[in-house]
């Protein structure tokens, strides 16, 4: 199974992300997880990371092009776990992503285009998608005292008025179900009730 955790910066999508793995290890044969972008590859520690903190100038088309060509990097092991039962790809952050800043909110390109060149380059659609929403000032006090952000926040997740637009388009994703089969749970709530809601829905819809 391909299952994807979303939300706007300071979601906890990652901490949650660590709590499924740490749930299914032992439980399924095989398992992947990612944080996209990949933030062991060449392409976010040179370019990706760069440009969200201003250290290098790039349009929002090559942007929108490196997160893809990550992503790209990592489809084989994707199509082998899609609709699997034995083997998982779990990921925060994906294509999805792309589609919420560059297309709804930065307009380089509709969604529709969007769509086409996944279809064209062959990203595949998450199996089950979980959104978790959370207030965005609330998200940012959280990543103000996130480990790993000494060097402080990046374009996006330093402005709250983009992070409005961003959990917006997230929403409009999950009415719509853009690009995956979408479940919404409250991010604002604990760590462990989060996480109760997460594994809730999986199991509704007989993911996990």
């Amino acid at each position: 199974m391909f299952i994807l955790l979303e939300g706007i910066d300071g979601a906890g999508k990652g901490h949650q992300r660590n709590n499924l793995v740490q749930h299914l290890q032992g439980k399924v044969n095989n398992l992947v997880t990612v944080d996209f972008p990949d933030h062991n590859g060449a392409l976010y520690q040179h370019l990706i990371h760069p440009a969200i903190h201003e250290e290098i100038k790039m349009s929002s088309e090559s942007l929108f092009l490196s997160f893809a060509l990550d992503q790209s990097l990592w489809q084989d092991r994707i199509e082998a776990s899609l609709t699997s039962k034995d083997e998982y790809f779990i990921t925060d952050g994906y294509f999805t992503t792309a589609i919420v800043y560059q297309c709804i909110m930065g307009e380089v390109i509709t969604i529709d285009e969007a769509l086409t060149f996944a279809r064209t380059f062959g990203i595949h659609q998450p199996d089950f998608a979980v959104y978790i929403d959370v207030d965005p000032e609330v998200a940012m006090k959280r990543k103000m005292i996130e480990e790993g952000h000494d060097e402080g926040l990046d374009i996006f997740e330093r402005d709250i008025e983009k992070q409005q637009k961003i959990r917006a388009g997230f929403k409009h994703l999950v009415k719509n179900n853009i690009f995956g089969n979408w479940v919404e749970v409250d991010g604002n709530e604990s760590i462990e009730d989060v996480f109760a809601q997460i594994t809730d829905a999986l199991n509704k819809h007989k993911i996990i």
